[in-house]
C-alpha cells in the first residue's frame, strides 16, 4: 500500500501536531506530504491570496493524494482555512478529513466544510479511518471521529483514551522528503525548520490549569475519565530528538519548548538537567505559571541552559484573575516566584499580562501597575490584549455580563486574521488615547528598574490629571530602547552559541 496524505498546516511552519500524525502515517504504510500553509507574521498578518491558492492546485496535481487533512487548531486563521477547503471542493474530488482543537470543539460547525473530523488526539484515529475507508469497512465506531451518516446525520463518537505512553507515539521526522511551503506568493520544497536557528519540540502534553480565556479546559472536558491530561515523555525520548535536531539543522542556536507549562516533577528535571548539559548544551527557553515556579527546580534548569522564560500573570487585579480568568494564584504568590525566578538568575524573565479587555476597570489597571512595582527585577513585560476565541468559557461570560450578544462576539472571533490583529495592534488602537491607555504606559514603564521611582511620580500626577503627555512619550522612547535590547539579547544568543 502507498497512498499518498496531504496534510495543511496554517501559518506555522513547525505546526508539531501536524508533523507528529505524519510520523504515525508513515509508520502505518502511508505515504505523508506536509504543506505549511503561510508563515506566522504578527506585523502584518494577510490571508490566502489568489496565487497561493494556485500553487495549492499545483501541489495537489502533482502529489495527487487520496487524502488531504487540514490541521485548524484557532478561528484566528479560519479565513484562509475556508479559502483553501473551497479551492479543494471546486477543483478536486478527494476526501477532506478537518482535525485540531477547532475542529475537535465544534465538529458540526468543521463538518460543514470537511468530509470527516477527527477529534482529539488524532494519531491513531486518522489511520483508522483512512484503513477503513481503503477497504470499504464500516467507519461507524471509530472512536474520536465525526462524520454524517448516510441519511446526513451528524454522528459524533466519543474519544478514545489519552495517550499515556508519549514515547509510544516517537516524535516528528526532521527534515526528510514530501515538505513544502507555500508564503508570499511562493512554493518552495524542503522542511523549512532546516534552515531555523531554534528548533521546537514538546516534553509532555497538557495543561494542569484551567484559565477561561483558553480552551485547554474544555478539552479537558471532552476527555473527562479518559486518562491523565497532563503525561511527560521519557528523557530518552526528548533527548534522542534534540541530538538529532542538532545534527541535521546546522545553524541551530535556541531550543524552545512548546509544553504550556513545562514539566516539574523532581525526578524528571534531575534527569533532564544532567543529562541536557552533557548532550545538547544550547541555551533554551521555557513556558511558566507562578504557582509551578520551584526554586530548586529553576536552579537546577538554568544550571541547564535555561535561557528565558515566559510566565503568565495575566492581570494584577487580584479580581480579575479569580472572577474572570479562573486564576486562583495570590498577589503574594506572584510576587514570591518573581523572588525566585530572580535569585536564580535567569537571564530573560518576561511577564505576560493581557489588558484594555471589556471585563477590565480603570481600577484594576491600577492595580497591575502596583503589582508590577513589586516584582522583583529584572524582568521585562509583554502586554497584549483578549482574544476572544471559541470554545472558551470566557465567551459565555462576557455574554451573561452583557459585555456583549452572542451576535456580536461571533463577529468578533470569526472576523478576518487583519481585522482581528488590528483590534489591539492596528492604527487606530495604537493611536487611541484613554484614561486606560495611560495606566497601560505606566505598567510598561515598571519593567525598567531605573524607572521605577519616575514612574511612581507620573502616576500621582496622571491621578490628578497632569502629565499623560509625558507618560506617552517615555513609553515610546522606551519601546525604542526595548528594541534595540531584544536585537542584542539576540545577537548575543547567537554569538554565544
Amino acid at each position: 500500500m502507498d497512498k499518498s496524505v496531504l496534510l495543511i498546516g496554517f501559518y506555522n511552519e513547525k505546526a508539531l501536531g501536524v508533523r507528529y500524525l505524519a510520523n504515525t502515517l508513515k509508520k502505518r504504510g502511508y505515504t505523508p506530504h506536509i504543506l505549511f500553509f503561510k508563515g506566522f507574521n504578527s506585523v502584518k498578518p494577510s490571508k490566502a491570496s489568489e496565487k497561493e491558492l494556485k500553487l495549492l492546485e499545483e501541489l495537489i496535481n502533482k502529489i495527487n493524494p487520496a487524502y488531504i487533512g487540514l490541521s485548524v487548531m484557532s478561528s484566528l486563521y479560519l479565513e484562509s482555512v475556508y479559502l483553501v477547503n473551497n479551492r479543494i471542493r471546486e477543483k478536486f474530488d478527494i476526501p477532506i478529513i478537518w482535525g485540531g482543537v477547532y475542529a475537535t470543539l465544534f465538529p458540526k460547525k468543521a463538518l460543514t466544510h470537511g468530509d470527516y473530523v477527527i477529534r482529539g488526539e488524532g494519531e491513531d484515529a486518522f489511520v483508522e479511518l483512512l484503513d477503513a475507508l481503503e477497504n470499504g469497512e464500516d467507519i461507524s465506531n471509530i472512536e474520536n471521529l465525526a462524520f454524517k451518516n448516510n441519511q446526513g446525520e451528524i454522528v459524533i463518537n466519543d474519544v478514545r483514551c489519552l495517550v499515556q505512553d508519549l514515547d509510544s507515539l516517537g516524535y516528528p521526522e526532521i527534515g526528510g522528503e514530501n515538505k513544502y511551503v507555500i508564503h508570499n506568493d511562493t512554493l518552495t520544497e524542503g522542511d523549512p525548520q532546516l534552515k531555523s536557528l531554534t528548533f521546537e519540540l514538546t516534553a509532555s502534553r497538557g495543561c494542569p490549569f484551567t484559565c477561561s480565556y483558553c480552551s485547554s479546559i474544555n478539552l479537558k472536558r471532552v476527555y473527562f475519565k479518559k486518562g491523565r491530561f497532563v503525561r511527560f515523555r521519557s528523557i530518552d525520548s526528548v533527548m534522542e530528538e534534540l541530538k538529532e535536531a542538532k545534527k541535521k539543522i546546522k545553524k541551530l542556536k535556541v531550543i524552545h519548548f512548546w509544553d504550556e507549562i513545562f514539566p516539574d516533577d523532581e525526578e524528571w528535571i534531575d534527569e533532564f538537567n544532567r543529562r541536557y548539559k552533557e548532550e545538547i548544551g544550547l541555551p533554551f527557553k521555557i513556558w511558566g505559571h507562578p504557582l509551578k515556579v520551584d526554586e530548586n527546580v529553576i536552579e537546577k534548569l538554568v544550571d541547564a541552559g535555561l535561557y528565558q522564560i515566559v510566565v503568565g500573570i495575566q492581570s494584577g487585579s487580584t479580581r480579575v484573575r479569580r472572577e474572570v480568568f479562573n486564576r486562583t494564584e495570590t498577589q503574594e504568590q506572584i510576587i514570591k516566584s518573581s523572588k525566585i525566578l530572580s535569585r536564580c538568575k535567569v537571564p530573560r524573565i518576561i511577564y505576560d499580562f493581557m489588558l484594555q479587555h471589556p471585563f477590565e476597570t480603570l481600577e484594576d489597571l491600577k492595580e497591575t501597575f502596583k503589582l508590577c512595582l513589586k516584582l522583583e527585577p529584572p524582568f521585562e513585560l509583554q502586554l497584549h490584549g483578549l482574544n476572544f476565541l471559541p470554545g472558551t468559557d470566557i465567551v459565555d461570560m462576557a455574554i451573561e455580563k452583557n459585555l456583549f450578544t452572542r451576535e456580536e462576539l461571533e463577529k468578533i472571533m470569526y472576523s478576518s486574521i487583519q481585522e482581528q490583529y488590528d483590534m489591539y495592534w492596528g492604527p487606530a488602537a495604537a493611536n487611541r488615547v484613554t484614561e486606560n491607555s495611560v495606566w497601560v504606559s505606566l505598567i510598561y514603564l515598571t519593567q525598567f528598574p531605573t524607572l521605577r521611582p519616575l514612574a511612581k511620580k507620573l502616576a500621582n500626577e496622571v491621578e490628578k490629571g497632569n502629565k499623560e503627555k509625558v507618560v506617552f512619550r517615555l513609553q515610546k522612547l522606551m519601546k525604542q530602547v526595548q528594541r534595540f535590547k531584544n536585537i542584542t539579547h539576540k545577537a548575543k544568543l547567537v554569538l554565544k552559541a
